[in-house]
């Protein structure tokens, strides 16, 4: 097992709250379904969630060394929870296809978030 990449990011809680309530369309350009529906679902906790997985998102594509654009896609990078609360990540579409041509066989995640901030790491292995 060897890293291919690791990519970090930060975000405030607020700003994907703000563009949210700004932008109708956000949402289901970014986030899956499951993920709506488990955000959704947290209520209280509901936008520091909905950060947590932009910022997973975007670390996902930074450990793929590539970042969003024609390659690597925000929707498809999907953050889901074992039943146990462990996140991990499952990616579809062009990112998948992408991913398995750079022979990744697995990237771990780690995602934490605050009142004000959503932070992820990730790590890319081949």
């Amino acid at each position: 097992m060897e890293i291919y990449g690791i990519g970090t990011d930060i975000i405030e809680v607020e700003r994907i709250k703000y563009t949210i309530k700004r932008n109708s369309g956000f949402l289901k350009r970014v986030y899956t379904e499951n993920e709506i529906n488990y955000c959704e679902r947290k209520k209280r906790n509901k936008y520091q969630s909905l950060a947590a997985r932009f910022a997973a998102k975007e670390a996902v594509a930074k450990s793929l060394t590539e970042g969003i654009g024609k390659n690597v896609s925000l929707k498809e990078i999907e953050l889901l929870n074992m039943d146990s609360g462990a996140p991990f990540i499952k990616l579809h579409g062009k990112t998948f296809e992408f991913s398995k041509n750079l022979k990744i066989k697995d990237i771990k995640i780690s995602v934490s978030a605050t009142e004000n901030f959503a932070i992820a790491c990730a790590i890319a292995i081949i």
